[in-house]
């Protein structure tokens, strides 16, 4: 028998990610941006989330006081510190933070200081041993003797052995991609090793770094934009790539790079996750022929054979992606997650899926439930698959830290219903479920039917969409205008 679709005429709370919460707490006159999240091991549900960002002052264009900023939650996101940790607020303007930890538990935060007046700085580490209840006095990162002209941001990571593994860009001879391993515990910095070593890119620079480490194998990733201007046009005069490198030896050499990216002149924002059989690599930029439109793609390396795989679209092409989204994380079964900004109406967070090393994606899920405009968002997942999600959000017209995720422990168990409706959204003729079209003339965004676990299996359009071939279960229908909300969702079941 052909399956047949019944829908049922109410809403429920979606079930895929919690309501968002409001993580930082108000200081006047300043706000967040740039948030990073790491989870730390322990036991499963419990393990430690993570959160640091660049709080600035809100005074002038250019942010004269920007401070570190830290937060903690133990249970899944369900609560977080009553106040919010002042890490490092002393002499400069401390920027473009990133957080990891090691095997042990550890903390560590890199971050950019800064002189805002030069654009001059140093790249510096501060590590805390009980949690972030406590830190320790930073340490210079960078070995430059002078400071740092045009300093962008750094990022870590950690191997097996809690080793750690920090990467850069800054201006010595040109802008190049530098590297530095500590073996202490964050105490002290191993000399300087320029990642960006192969001839062919002497000429140009190099920026958005992301880094690596390589389980199993502990092999160190970089990815990077580099970037080469060829004239004075703007719109010609300029091309940019996205390269990753490799170092086998604890990163004291890195091969050649391999060029990931088939857009053309405009790429940037890369990330990098491997385990030891795969590493997946994002980036976000135009093709050329999408109108300015920008798109997030992937690309999988497949270790054994050796060999890349081809280029999958990870954004959803109805909607833009846009720069400072794509973050990555891996968890332990495989799969791979990501958080992306996209523009559908107006700036959101949306979540994504690879349950085969990036070579499909599930397609996006809007996290935010404000009408805010959202950016910088950041990912991270723990032992058990469940995704955390932070992003900055306008949506009380100054730039807060919210979060959401897909952990049970965060999601209410009895979810609010709401009336019943005499006009449903949807409704079903013949094992075609039928979606209502707009009553204005404006464009209708593209709905999406969601299984049990919140993946999407098919992109709705207005009118008539066949379901013949959906396997017997429980699904979901969410619309994707402009001002739903994350609980304008439709409960349907197919049966035989």
């Amino acid at each position: 028998m052909t399956p047949s679709l019944f829908i049922l005429l109410c809403s429920i709370a979606a079930p895929w990610f919690s309501p968002n919460v409001r993580i930082d707490h108000e200081r006047p006159s300043h706000q967040c941006v740039e948030p990073a999240m790491a989870v730390g091991p322990g036991a499963p549900s419990c393990q430690p989330i993570y959160v640091v960002c660049e709080e600035d002052s809100m005074h002038g264009f250019v942010p004269g006081d920007a401070d570190l900023m830290f937060q903690k939650s133990t249970d899944a996101g369900a609560t977080w510190l009553a106040e919010d940790k002042l890490v490092r607020h002393i002499g400069i303007t401390n920027l473009s933070p990133d957080v990891t930890t090691d095997p042990d538990g550890n903390v560590y935060i890199v971050y950019t200081g800064r002189d805002t007046s030069t654009y001059t700085g140093h790249y510096y580490c501060v590590r805390s041993t009980d949690g972030g209840v406590t830190w320790c006095e930073p340490v210079q990162i960078d070995d430059n003797v002078t400071e740092s002209r045009d300093v962008q941001w750094a990022r870590v990571a950690s191997d097996s052995a809690g080793h750690l593994f920090c990467a850069w860009t800054d201006i010595r001879d040109q802008r190049d991609v530098w590297s530095s391993v500590s073996t202490d515990r964050g105490a002290t910095w191993g000399a300087n090793v320029r990642v960006s070593n192969d001839t062919t890119h002497a000429i140009g620079g190099f920026g958005d770094v992301d880094v690596f480490v390589e389980p199993g194998t502990n092999q160190y990733l970089v990815a990077a934009r580099w970037f080469h201007y060829t004239s004075l046009s703007v719109e010609t005069g300029y091309q940019y790539e996205i390269h990753l490198y490799r170092s086998t030896d604890g990163g004291l050499t890195f091969q050649p790079s391999v060029r990931l990216d088939t857009f053309g002149p405009f790429v940037g924002d890369p990330h990098v996750v491997a385990d030891r059989d795969h590493m997946i690599c994002d980036y976000t930029g135009n093709p050329g022929d999408k109108d300015g439109q920008c798109l997030t793609e992937s690309r999988t390396f497949y270790v054994g054979p050796d060999t890349w795989g081809s280029v999958v679209a990870v954004s959803d092409t109805m909607f833009r992606s846009y720069y400072h989204g794509g973050k990555l994380a891996l968890s332990s079964d495989g799969r791979v997650h990501t958080a992306l900004m996209v523009y559908a109406g107006d700036w959101q967070i949306h979540y994504a899926s690879s349950s085969d090393h990036g070579a499909s994606w599930s397609g996006g899920t809007r996290v935010n439930d404000g009408g805010g405009a959202t950016q910088f968002p950041d990912i991270g997942v723990d032992s058990e698959g469940y995704a955390y999600l932070v992003w900055c959000d306008l949506r009380n017209n100054r730039n807060e830290l919210w979060f959401s995720t897909n952990h049970p422990l965060a999601i209410a168990e009895e979810p609010t219903r709401q009336s019943f409706s005499a006009q449903p959204s949807a409704t079903v003729v013949r094992n075609f479920l039928l979606l209502r079209e707009a009553t204005s003339h404006k464009p209708q965004a593209a709905s999406s039917l969601l299984d049990i676990g919140g993946r999407q299996v098919m992109v709705l359009k207005p009118g008539a969409n066949d379901v013949r071939a959906l396997a017997p279960g429980v699904y979901f229908v969410r619309e994707a205008q402009a001002q739903a909300q994350a609980q304008a969702v439709r409960k349907v079941v197919v049966t035989r």
